[in-house]
């Protein structure tokens, strides 16, 4: 059972409508190091978006709370929310396009399992994600990665710089547990619900 992982990034709105509650920017950048020593390769999403177009916005990765969809594309600079769609009928998602639109949640988050993976050959601390299974995205508060910035935006950490006092983590064990794949196994399941109710594929 692969471990289901979560990457968040710091992201720029591209565009914002206040009334439709829709958004678009970039879920994740092509070719930066993060402070897990992580690198999202070009093409990583290919297959995931081949099977669907659209996935789920979530709370901070809580499947109880799904927010709205959002159709996901790859472009030359990463995954690109093509059209993030926040549903106003929910009332989390009310909060959340408030908070958006103030700046008080600046990230994005996507949660995946890593399907082919390998070091870095020049640094072998470093891994390159060559391909992921993406599950969904989610808005957070806290992004561990300053990384991802629309267009002319860019941030202040240099690429691969953790935030100042924050030690840099290793690469997510790969070791197997029998009770973690098991409580996994069962989150996977309720997620794979969860999207047939929305109507999509999981395969």
């Amino acid at each position: 059972m692969k471990k289901l992982e979560t990457k968040d990034f710091k992201f720029t709105l591209d565009s914002f409508d206040d009334e439709k509650g829709t958004f678009t920017g970039y879920a994740s950048v092509f070719g930066v190091v993060d402070s897990y020593r992580d690198i999202v390769d070009k093409g990583a999403f290919k297959k995931s978006l081949k099977d669907k177009k659209e996935f789920p916005i979530l709370w901070s990765h809580n499947i109880m709370e799904p927010i709205g969809v959002a159709l996901l594309k790859e472009d030359d600079m990463g995954l690109r929310i093509e059209a993030g769609k926040l549903n106003l009928d929910v009332q989390r998602a009310k909060e959340v396009r408030s908070l958006m639109k103030q700046g008080a949640i600046e990230g994005i988050s996507f949660g995946y399992q890593t399907i082919d993976a390998k070091p870095d050959r020049d640094d072998p601390q470093t891994r390159h994600l060559r391909e992921v299974k993406l599950w969904e995205i989610s808005p957070c508060v806290f992004p561990a990665c300053g990384e991802a910035q629309v267009d002319e935006v860019k941030d202040a950490l240099s690429p691969g710089e953790p935030p100042p006092g924050t030690p840099l983590e290793e690469p997510p064990d790969t070791k197997s547990d029998p009770v973690t794949d098991q409580l996994l196994g069962k989150l996977l399941d309720e997620v794979e619900s969860f999207y047939k109710i929305l109507g999509g594929k999981t395969s």
